[in-house]
């Protein structure tokens, strides 16, 4: 670029070096005399204003100002800034020859000879056009995205803000305090240090972005979250902050969703108790702690409602949820600490719904197993009141496996998985109580796994088998009939008890494939035997029935198939269902009803262990009562048992039903049973069960 001319130099040299750099700016550019008519304009001037080079040139700016500007006000300043030879710089609306009105930033200055005297003025316009139109859409963005936008000037301190982002806040202007000091104490005290922070590292370094959702403090006195983004604007020469500018975004409703989905992944949505994630972190923190601290001490209580399956099958899913919402509250009320009957107080607890009906409570720094263990009990007792629920009354007793600190494996699943297998031997051995893991219990349960894959591939290998167990007339000693019990010959374990594989069978859901062989095999095998008529009496076939056989529905249909396909007459089978099973449940009634409308005979087996009693046997469609082998044992040396059998007995010929004592060991056993007039009788005392050939041997011997 040439060299400024000395000051010396006229006018007109001055002007054609000015306009040396004028004719290639994109700014309009306008040079005049001292007595303010135009020398010289630029393209950029033509094209901005629409006037020739011509129409300008020797016509004073004021004129040219007047008719171009839209906005008289604007006029008016500049001509008196012109008339007191001083300089003037604003925005102004001009209109140009095609009638297209624009914006422009137009800067009027007076030039001065090397004595200070006015030696003419230069005009420089910018057009902002563009530049309004983009903050005119940047403005509607804004409004319509509910922005609200800040600007702070930081060397004093002062904030400005549009009306949203006072709405957002809840403040009038006038309460707000226009100061980054009044805004700063309206910040929450856990937001307010990370706030500071991120704020000095975006004025350190423009690199460093200031994008951050904190709480303030809303004129209705609550806390509310907003999001702030924000950037320095403005630096000095020497690159000092002058001023920062940003909008703010309300994110309440965000951060609310954001806290329900939180407590939706932490929380059981039916009972609102923490769900398995919470239990196994708390868990684990107690490992943690454990290992740290050796004489800390925990347990793990995992609890498992007995029949609440059938509440669910009986009275519905609406109902089985309503009692799982009413365990739960229960539970937290039975835990809650300081409780006159649990005593948790010394201790901390965390309860937790994990699936189904199975709830677990982590007691924490308790001072032994006999903390926990007295919390069970109480569970038990608490947890097994009565619940009502609508017009239900629903009884539901609870199985609780412990897990203590001293036996807890090293992680939190397995810890869990003990709690479960210690649950489960409660359930076997009884129900409603409790028992504390130990580590054997997991053999067992290793053992239980194995012996399960090799049940599963007894059927195919043809390992399965079933025995007869004579019954005989208890007056004539005659032969009465048989009960067909399932065997198992392992090839490598031997005779395996049905006491070993039978419940395993019931826990993996196996035992329905079970019976429907028992009863297949034994149908057919009874056939075969042809016993005939003996002394007037047609023997019968007894067949034990899972309850998973009795909750299929195609059982009454595989019945009459046994039936027809060995030939045999509906009276010639008996099908035995226990106690429990018979009385509790109304699809078993059912089913009960549709075999006895074959012809089948039914018995009820185990009389007298389960929960219907002697006032509820009328309604069951039964022929046979049999009176459990724990009952028939102690006759002879308890009054109770034999005043008990007597009046089954009595009861049953008062419905005419015949009765079976089953488990007789000895003489003694046989004719106490027949003087309290039992019918039949089974037991060692006649046969053990025996196979089919062994079976024909007795019975002709017999």
């Amino acid at each position: 670029m040439p060299a400024l001319p000395p000051p010396t130099a006229s006018l007109e040299e001055r002007l054609k070096r000015l306009a040396l750099v004028a004719e290639r700016s994109s700014n309009a550019v306008l040079l005049a005399s001292a007595d303010r008519r135009v020398e010289w304009v630029n393209d950029a001037f033509i094209t901005l204003t629409g006037l020739s080079a011509q129409e300008s040139i020797g016509e004073r700016f004021g004129v040219l100002l007047a008719r171009g500007s839209a906005d008289p006000s604007a006029f008016e300043q500049f001509a008196q800034a012109v008339h007191q030879g001083r300089g003037l710089k604003r925005e102004i609306n001009i209109r140009a020859t095609s009638g297209l009105a624009r914006w422009a930033l137009v800067d009027l200055q007076p030039m001065h000879g090397a004595l200070g005297e006015l030696s003419g003025w230069v005009l420089v316009a910018t057009d902002l056009t563009d530049v309004r139109a983009q903050q005119q859409l940047l403005s509607l963005a804004v409004d319509g995205a509910g922005l609200g936008t800040w600007q702070w000037d930081v060397p004093n301190g002062a904030m400005q803000c549009n009306d949203r982002l006072l709405q957002i806040m809840g403040y009038e202007r006038a309460q707000m305090g226009m100061s980054a000091k009044a805004w700063n104490a309206r910040i929450h005290p856990e937001d307010f240090h990370a706030w500071i922070d991120a704020v000095k590292a975006q004025l350190k370094d423009p690199a460093v972005p200031l994008r951050m959702s904190i709480r303030l403090r809303h004129g209705s006195e609550r806390w509310v979250w907003i999001m702030f983004v924000g950037a320095v604007v403005d630096r000095s020469i020497d690159g000092s902050p002058l001023q920062m500018a940003g909008v703010a975004l309300d994110v309440q409703a965000q951060k609310a969703m954001e806290h329900e989905l939180r407590v939706a992944a932490r929380t059981d949505g039916l009972t609102q108790l923490p769900n398995r994630s919470v239990l196994l972190q708390a868990i684990e923190l107690a490992i943690q702690r454990r290992r740290a601290q050796p004489g800390y001490q925990y347990a793990v209580l995992f609890m498992d409602f007995d029949r609440f399956k059938h509440v669910n099958d009986t009275l519905g899913h609406s109902v089985g949820d309503a009692l799982l919402r009413q365990i739960a509250t229960r539970l937290q009320d039975s835990l809650r600490p300081g409780d006159r009957l649990i005593h948790t107080s010394d201790f901390a607890h965390l309860a937790a719904r994990i699936g189904g009906d199975e709830f677990v409570v982590l007691l924490d720094d308790i001072r032994g197993d006999l903390d926990a263990e007295m919390v069970a009990s109480r569970l038990i007792d608490m947890l097994s009141l009565p619940y009502t629920i609508g017009s239900h009354r629903v009884v539901s007793s609870v199985s609780i496996g412990i897990v203590t600190s001293s036996h807890a494996a090293e992680d939190a699943d397995s810890v869990l998985r003990d709690a479960d297998i210690a649950m489960y031997e409660a359930k076997r051995t009884g129900r409603a109580r409790y028992v504390l893991f130990d580590p054997s219990m997991r053999q067992q349960v290793n053992a239980s796994v194995s012996l399960e894959s090799d049940l599963r591939q007894a059927l195919d290998q043809n390992e399965l088998f079933v025995v007869y167990q004579p019954l005989v007339d208890l007056h004539s000693g005659a032969f009465a009939g048989v009960e067909a019990l399932m065997r198992w010959r392992h090839p490598q374990r031997g005779m395996v008890s049905p006491v070993e594989f039978i419940p395993v069978a019931e826990a993996n859901g196996l035992i329905g494939a079970l019976g429907q062989f028992v009863l297949q095999t034994a149908c057919k095998a009874f056939a075969a035997m042809a016993f005939g008529t003996l002394q007037g009496r047609q023997p019968t076939l007894a067949v034990n029935l899972s309850r998973a056989q009795l909750l299929q529905a195609g059982l009454v249909a595989d019945v009459q198939d046994a039936l027809r396909a060995n030939g045999l007459s509906p009276d010639q089978l008996v099908l035995e269902v226990t106690e429990s099973l018979a009385a509790q449940d109304a699809q078993v009634i059912d089913t009960l009803h549709a075999i006895r409308g074959l012809g089948v005979a039914l018995s009820l087996d185990d009389f007298g262990t389960g929960y219907s009693s002697l006032s509820c046997l009328h309604a069951l469609p039964v022929n046979f009562v049999k009176v459990d082998r724990s009952f028939v044992s102690m006759a002879q040396s308890s009054d109770y048992h034999r005043v008990l059998i007597e009046a089954t007995i009595r009861m049953a010929q008062t419905l005419g039903l015949e009765t079976v004592a089953e488990g007789i060991e000895t003489e003694g056993q046989a004719s106490l049973m027949a003087a309290l007039g039992c019918d039949k009788g089974q037991g060692y005392l006649f046969s053990r069960p025996l196979e089919p050939d062994a079976l024909m041997a007795w019975v002709q011997a017999r």
